[in-house]
């Protein structure tokens, strides 16, 4: 069987269920757990897991076969299938052709289509870099209370290990929606716990196009949204709440620090796909051109700039300490220069690449528009995040929460942090099981000194101290799973969760599935 070191680690890479089926009995007399990697995009759960020898590891890359009936609509497709084009895939499998998203509603190279539109997902994510199964196992989301991607879901096929054999279930949505059902316990958001998802089916919708302008604004007066207030009718701006209730897409990415304290609001809506010989897509820029460089040379000098925000501060104080020691007066008053001197820095880069923007319409099709980070590149701008679903009625009393914690400079950090929502769920560990939540996605830029975990634990602490009890997103960063807000807690915060376990405890009487990584988080 076909096999490919990555990063040190082996990892298999079976042709068929067969071929899984074979290594999970290989696994079991081994006495091996079984972890698969997708796109390696939720990277605390790969990077951990990977480092596992004790693992026998796996991609799907092969097993990416589409099945689409044009006529209605409905597709089935395997796991190992991408989304869209991912750039890193590290077998070099994937491509833009053999995406799904592609295979729904073709485009050219351009971005246009040359015959009527196909169909579509409901929502994707910021990116489509990730495998079908990945984004399934984790619960991704995009940005939205209307739509959602797992709402198209129609049935899982789950590979697993039961008693005494290896065996394969489909996992079907029942007619009639019960939430009881243990469709909604398997099939998203189950974490690779319940074994191994071979296929999906989903029932698309028909191809649209979405609307829609990028806009900057200062924090204390944002003209499109009441920001931290109840809503302004007299003005016709709505309350954040209201906002991201009445968009059909929308992300804000919020810069915090005293040097600029602004706001960049993305937004946009479906529209009809019908004049696809006549639509033009406009697509939306991310990365502000600078005349002469290529995009990947502008995010490899804002990367570097960002570095040096970091960096530089903490390199000039290290060689001070040594020079006058940490109680010299003389030492104090160059590290509050220090301080100022990082901030004169972080304004003028944030000058350049986010407040001088002007204002920025688009149009696109929904495949190459809702994914609308996917010009960045992870490793010459990478971004690390925990992100922390609350419910969305909390929005108004989170954000003024927020921006008092924020005014704290060690709170508000070099970077910023991406504000969304997404629809309730009934899948039983989704963030969004039965409420409609809003998004604090905290970032940290990669290449800084300091340990991201240090940073995010002053939020894992002062959210649900302040009363915001929050779910995280399972394929980022978690808090300490022995901290205040670890096992404990995360089981609080799912009235499923028993119901979950005791299905998983079925479907993988062996803990075949229970890599360390899940079995430290969740206590299993």
């Amino acid at each position: 069987m076909q096999t490919q070191a990555i990063n040190g680690t082996l990892f298999y890479l079976p042709h068929s269920v067969d071929d899984i089926k074979q290594l999970l009995r290989q696994a079991k007399q081994a006495n091996q757990t079984v972890s698969v990697r997708g796109s390696g995009h939720s990277f605390p759960l790969t990077d951990q897991t990977a480092a596992d020898s004790s693992c026998l590891h796996m991609m799907l890359s092969h097993l990416n076969a589409v099945s689409l009936d044009k006529a209605t609509g409905l597709v089935t497709v395997q796991a190992g299938c991408h989304l869209g084009l991912d750039p890193m895939d590290p077998t070099q499998i994937s491509t833009t052709q053999n995406s799904l998203c592609y295979q729904l509603d073709p485009l050219d190279d351009r971005g246009y289509r040359q015959s009527p539109p196909g169909w579509a997902l409901p929502d994707l994510g910021g990116i489509t870099h990730q495998t079908i199964g990945g984004f399934m196992a984790t619960g991704s989301s995009g940005g939205s209370t209307k739509f959602a991607f797992e709402d198209a879901l129609r049935s899982v096929r789950v590979v697993y290990y039961n008693e005494t054999d290896v065996a394969d279930r489909l996992f079907e949505r029942p007619a009639d929606n019960n939430p009881d059902d243990v469709f909604f316990g398997a099939a998203f958001a189950s974490m690779g716990l319940m074994g191994i998802v071979v296929e999906a089916t989903y029932q698309c919708i028909p191809a649209f196009n979405i609307s829609g302008s990028e806009q900057t604004f200062p924090q204390e007066n944002c003209a499109l949204v009441d920001l931290f207030g109840p809503g302004n009718g007299e003005l016709h701006k709505p309350s954040l709440k209201q906002f991201l209730e009445s968009t059909d897409y929308t992300r804000l990415m919020w810069w915090p620090q005293a040097a600029e304290q602004q706001m960049v609001i993305w937004q946009a809506s479906r529209t009809d796909a019908s004049d696809w010989q006549s639509f033009v897509p406009k697509p939306y820029v991310e990365v502000t051109p600078i005349p002469g460089l290529k995009d990947a040379q502008v995010q490899w000098l804002a990367g570097k700039l960002f570095e040096l925000v970091d960096r530089l501060p903490h390199g000039i104080e290290f060689i001070l300490r040594k020079i006058f020691g940490p109680k010299n007066p003389t030492y104090k008053e160059l590290v509050d220069w220090l301080e100022s001197l990082q901030d004169d820095m972080l304004r003028f880069i944030l000058k350049f690449f986010v407040s001088d923007q002007e204002d920025q319409p688009f149009q696109d099709t929904w495949w190459n528009g809702l994914p609308m980070d996917n010009q960045m590149s992870d490793t010459l701008f990478p971004v690390w995040f925990t992100e922390l679903w609350i419910p969305l009625d909390q929005t108004q009393a989170a954000m003024n929460f927020l921006k008092t914690f924020y005014e704290d400079p060690e709170n508000a950090g070099i970077f910023s942090c991406e504000l969304y929502a997404a629809k309730a769920s009934d899948f039983w560990l989704s963030p969004a099981y039965k409420r409609d939540v809003f998004r604090i996605d905290i970032f940290w830029f990669g290449l800084n000194e300091e340990n991201p975990r240090l940073y995010y634990d002053r939020f894992w602490k002062a959210l649900p101290a302040a009363g915001f009890d929050f779910r995280p997103h399972w394929g980022k960063y978690l808090p300490d799973p022995n901290g205040p807000q670890g096992t404990t807690y995360l089981r609080s915060q799912y009235p499923k969760w028993n119901q979950f376990m005791e299905l998983r405890q079925q479907m993988d009487p062996h803990n075949l599935f229970v890599t360390p990584y899940w079995k430290t988080h969740l206590a299993l």
